[in-house]
């Protein structure tokens, strides 16, 4: 009797542990995710903290698949390189690879890209339901669209916010600007205050050191969040020197030289987020996805003062930009990618990681309790939802393009040369189209 009752434990407990297996394994959906085991995928990834979190994951989809995955990380530069090199040649070394906004469509065109609906309509393969791609808001997920094709699936949503400092505009009974005709005029006021001794710090400051990557970026997204673009790429026309042209450089210059810190003329992204995390600025427009430089109370003095809402418009939107994954279209192993690429953006590990990185593209993520226990404030939430469903452009025209950085570069070089007091706005607009003129741009008609 005491064998016979040891079997019976012995087969319960074999019972149990795969009732439990099987629970395990319906919370990633009703697929088979073992259905490729033994195969080995190549995954290339820009070093990011974002990326080290999933590289750190990724033991966990290898004992749910048993596939073995080789993470590879990069700075973004190296990352892009390598990808091209092995798009271009067709060997498909990689079979995964993180694609930002701005590579879409030098990679999609030439098909470098695998379209990814037939994996999302394969019910052997994905578990709709349970994968929801509807939980993405439509704008987000059409940063990952090109043409007609999905080419690669958005795990991060950025985009600028207005930061601004609670306790002061409290002292000052003022109100975030939503309008650039708000912005302004707040800033005259808080820098009224400065004056008058009741605050220390400067109104506002935006990027003035030229180079596509920093004042060319803000130059170009405030203009587009005015409803403005500073040349028409797929026609080649300069709109710089026009009457709307001198009017969003005045703007964005004179805000710069009359409410920024002494020595913010050549000031980059580093500079400022340094400077708002000092408690040295009442107001920033800087990326949602930045907010950790001034909440982490180790380093900031502002950490829980700074408030978060969408940016000032005008007949525009702010420009969005995503990370997405991607399968390679020469990938040996694309049905096993699918899985990878499938696990990487799936409900389960967003939820997870979304309160270590905060602007995840999943929306579902923003309402839970420990992604809400993790944000500065529900205000900060509300205003990437609301930027989300309403305040971001997935089709901007200059993000899509190679010539992008030639072009801003020289826009925000003349931008620059308006910050410093050498050139006015008028003479620097008009240079800068001579500029354009010089590698294939034609002046507007107006």
């Amino acid at each position: 009797m005491k064998k016979f009752g040891g079997l019976v434990l012995f087969i319960f407990g074999i019972l149990l542990i795969c009732q439990i297996a099987a629970a395990d394994e319906s919370n990633w959906g009703n697929i088979d995710w073992v259905q490729f085991k033994g195969t080995q995928l190549n995954v290339l990834a820009t070093s990011m903290p974002v990326s080290e979190v999933y590289k750190s994951k990724i033991a966990e989809f290898e004992e749910l698949t048993g596939i073995k995955v080789n993470f590879e990380l990069l700075n973004d530069v190296d990352r892009k390189k390598k990808q091209l090199v092995d798009y271009a040649s067709g060997m498909g070394e990689y079979d995964v690879a993180n694609v930002g906004f701005s590579n879409r469509e030098e990679f999609a065109q030439p098909g470098y890209m695998e379209s990814l609906q037939p994996y999302l309509d394969n019910p052997k393969l994905t578990d709709k339901d349970w994968y929801n791609i509807d939980d993405y808001p439509k704008d987000v997920l059409a940063g990952g669209i090109s043409g007609d094709k999905l080419v690669m699936i958005p795990f991060t949503a950025e985009y600028f916010l207005l930061w601004y400092r609670k306790d002061i505009f409290s002292l000052l009974n003022l109100t975030p600007p939503k309008t650039p005709t708000e912005l302004k005029d707040v800033a005259a006021k808080l820098e009224e205050a400065r004056k008058d001794g009741k605050i220390e710090e400067f109104a506002f400051i935006e990027r003035t050191m030229s180079g596509a990557s920093e004042g060319g970026w803000n130059l170009f997204c405030t203009a587009h969040r005015l409803g403005f673009d500073f040349v028409d790429f797929k026609d080649m026309i300069s709109y710089t020197n026009t009457p709307k042209g001198i009017e969003i450089v005045s703007f964005y210059t004179d805000l710069c030289k009359q409410y920024g810190p002494p020595g913010s003329a050549n000031w980059t992204w580093t500079d400022i987020g340094a400077a708002a995390a000092q408690g040295k600025l009442a107001m920033v427009v800087g990326g949602n996805a930045s907010y950790a430089y001034l909440e982490d109370k180790n380093t900031s003095k502002v950490a829980g003062k700074m408030g978060y809402v969408p940016p000032p418009m005008e007949n525009g939107k702010d420009p969005l930009w995503i990370w997405g994954w991607a399968i390679n279209a020469k990938s040996k192993n694309k049905e096993a990618a699918w899985l990878l690429v499938q696990w990487l953006t799936s409900p389960n590990l967003i939820t997870e990681m979304a309160p270590l990185y905060g602007c995840p593209a999943r929306k579902s993520v923003y309402s839970l309790p420990e992604y809400i226990e993790a944000m500065p404030s529900q205000e900060f939430i509300d205003s990437q939802l609301w930027m989300m469903e309403n305040g971001i452009d997935p089709d901007t025209q200059f993000l899509l393009t190679p010539m992008y950085g030639e072009v801003a570069d020289l826009v925000s070089k003349e931008m620059n040369a308006v910050v410093a007091g050498i050139k006015t706005v008028e003479q620097a607009c008009q240079d800068a189209e001579a500029a354009l003129i010089k590698i294939g741009f034609k002046a507007s008609v107006q």
